[in-house]
């Protein structure tokens, strides 16, 4: 089995911190929960993104400790879905989520809403994406970003299957952009926004190369960018610090952040 690394902060103690961290205007509390997984926090609005629980004992053998059961999702108003792979539309996680967090809406792409159901998400919260559309509840805004993830994939029926999130409220913009690599569009579609924080998978396999997350922040220049999705499964990791020193070389000034699983980082 791999070596774990555990949590800063898990259960109880990290509920607690989501529900009493005051969030002022122009600012967004950020706990980043493993793999794409992350709890963002606007003025008093909580949104979940790709929730995803892990038990040790499951195969693959993870290399993080997850910090929250799918019965610790709770307090939310928003939870977004990238994609239906294990690692961010989780058969268990889902549904604890939905029930922990009753008054939630799930926003996912609409080809992923049967599969919720079967797994025991409660369909009166579920709001099917197609890309480019928007929804907003509580002030807000979400607006999904169609994703490559092995394929920019697109239906009629359904519209794009995998999808990244642009997320505005309290002041402030958030791009996290799911699984993906580039793609013709990817550019136009992105440059609509000034980003605050933008959040790219650094794993390579069916997603970014560092490099190429080093490309982004040259063309879109967020005031900070977080690199995800690394350190979870043995085959699907990356070092952070290859990204950041590349940052530094081609993008100077580009602010970067690399967080802790469970640790409070407060972006203003």
């Amino acid at each position: 089995m791999a070596t774990v690394k555990p949590a800063v902060k898990k259960g109880a103690e990290l509920q607690a911190e989501i529900t009493t961290t005051a969030v002022p205007f122009g600012q967004v509390a950020i706990w980043w929960l493993g793999q794409a997984s992350f709890c963002f926090k606007l003025g008093p609005t909580i949104v979940y993104f790709d929730p995803f629980y892990q038990n040790l004992t499951r195969m693959p053998h993870a290399m993080q400790a997850m910090p929250l059961r799918p019965d610790e999702y709770t307090g939310a108003s928003l939870i977004l879905v990238s994609h239906g792979h294990l690692d961010h539309l989780d058969p268990e996680t889902l549904p604890g989520a939905s029930a922990a967090s009753p008054h939630a809406t799930s926003l996912l792409p609409a080809c992923d809403v049967q599969a919720a159901t079967a797994c025991g998400a409660n369909p009166q919260q579920l709001y099917p994406m197609r890309g480019d559309d928007t929804f907003e509840r509580e002030g807000v805004r979400i607006t999904a970003i169609p994703a490559a993830h092995e394929t920019l994939t697109y239906t009629d029926e359904f519209g794009y299957h995998f999808l990244g999130y642009v997320i505005e409220g309290n002041g402030v913009s958030l791009y996290h952009a799911g699984d993906i690599q580039p793609y013709p569009g990817w550019y136009e579609r992105v440059k609509r926004w000034e980003l605050d924080v933008a959040f790219l998978p650094i794993s390579h396999r069916d997603n970014l190369h560092y490099t190429q997350a080093v490309y982004f922040c040259a063309l879109h220049q967020p005031q900070l960018v977080v690199p995800i999705h690394f350190g979870m499964f043995p085959d699907y990791t990356e070092d952070p610090i290859r990204f950041v020193g590349q940052l530094r070389k081609n993008v100077p000034g580009q602010r970067v952040e690399v967080l802790q699983v469970g640790e409070l980082f407060t972006y203003s």
